[in-house]
């Protein structure tokens, strides 16, 4: 897979995963949500500290593909896949808890 598409992919996955817990805290409250992490997280910064972590995690972990990538595309490709695995799994637990 072309490293663009597995960058798009990852985004996509964690933008489901966000999606996912926005719907799910909203209809069930914070409660629902299975990561203690998480929760602590919006009990400290609330929504936006969420946010900003999701997406400065993604980042990161976009970034750091990105540099490796040239010299071990494997595992680049293995990052992202972890990345991708992770956000679907998340948005799953959160779509299940609906």
């Amino acid at each position: 897979m072309p490293l663009p598409a597995a960058l798009g992919v990852l985004a996509l996955a964690h933008l489901f995963d966000w999606a996912s817990f926005l719907v799910m805290i909203t209809r069930h409250g914070l409660g629902a949500e299975a990561n203690p992490i998480v929760v602590t997280l919006v009990e400290e910064t609330g929504v936006p500290g969420v946010t900003l972590a999701k997406l400065a995690t993604v980042v990161f972990a976009a970034g750091l593909a990105v540099v490796i990538a040239p010299k071990r595309r494997r595992m680049a490709m293995v990052l992202l896949t972890f990345g991708v695995v992770a956000g679907m799994v998340g948005g799953l637990s959160n779509i299940a808890t609906l």
